[in-house]
This record gives C-alpha cells, sequence and structure tokens, in this order.
C-alpha cells in the first residue's frame, strides 16, 4: 500500500489512499452535534444546579464529542481532498470522550456502593 493521495495515484495500478474509506455524511455529523450539545448543555445545567462535581468529566466529554462531530462535520464537505485538520480533530476527540463518559460511570457507580451498602453483598470496609 502506497501513501498516495487519492486524486495523484498514478494510472499503472497503485494503491490509493484516503483518509477515510467511505464518504462522510455531513447530515448525520450535524445531527449528533446537534443531539451531543443538547444532551451536554442538559448535563451542565443538572451539574451546577444539584452541585454533583463528579459529574464534570462527563460535561466536559460531552463538549469533546461535540468539537469533534463538527470535525467530522468539515470533513464531510471536503470530500474527496480531505484535509488533515478536522480529520485529526475528530479521530483523537470522538475516542477520547468515551473514556470521560466511563470516568463518570465508575466514580457514581463508587458514590453508590459506599452510600448503600446496606443492599450490598459486602460493605465497602472489605473492598477497601
Amino acid at each position: 500500500m502506497y501513501l498516495v493521495p487519492r486524486d495523484t495515484a498514478a494510472a499503472d495500478g497503485a494503491a490509493t489512499f484516503s483518509l477515510y474509506h467511505y464518504d462522510p455524511s455531513i447530515a448525520a455529523a450535524v445531527i449528533m452535534v446537534l443531539l451531543f450539545l443538547g444532551a451536554t448543555l442538559f448535563h451542565f445545567w443538572q451539574l451546577i444546579r444539584e452541585r454533583c462535581w463528579f459529574m464534570i468529566p462527563l460535561a466536559i466529554g460531552g463538549i469533546l464529542e461535540v468539537i469533534g462531530y463538527a470535525g467530522r462535520a468539515k470533513s464531510g464537505g471536503e470530500s474527496p481532498n480531505w484535509t488533515l485538520g478536522p480529520y485529526i480533530i475528530q479521530a483523537i476527540l470522538l475516542l477520547v470522550a468515551p473514556a470521560l463518559f466511563a470516568a463518570t460511570i465508575y466514580m457514581e457507580l463508587g458514590r453508590k456502593a459506599r452510600n448503600h451498602y446496606i443492599h450490598s453483598t459486602f460493605g465497602p470496609s472489605r473492598v477497601d
């Protein structure tokens, strides 16, 4: 496989290189931006109203998803001559954000285990 841009591939059968192996959908990316933006604003509102500071990684992850899908929407408009900037933005941010979601879930799970240990088979003293 040669790292040759799609539009300058040799006619002699050299393999072509493309960032995506499909054309990214602008409509799908915009829909995801709007959905994550709405959910993130709601989570920020809940975070401030209830003072649940352990939800901060969830809200930051939502911001990263919004920026990542905005990069994907920008990439969708550049097909087939993609620039590297939006691709790198969407690739990194869309992969990092779920780790922040998982961190929030595990922090909440830990709080529930400590606060409701009466209903558990083993208490927090056996876990520590």
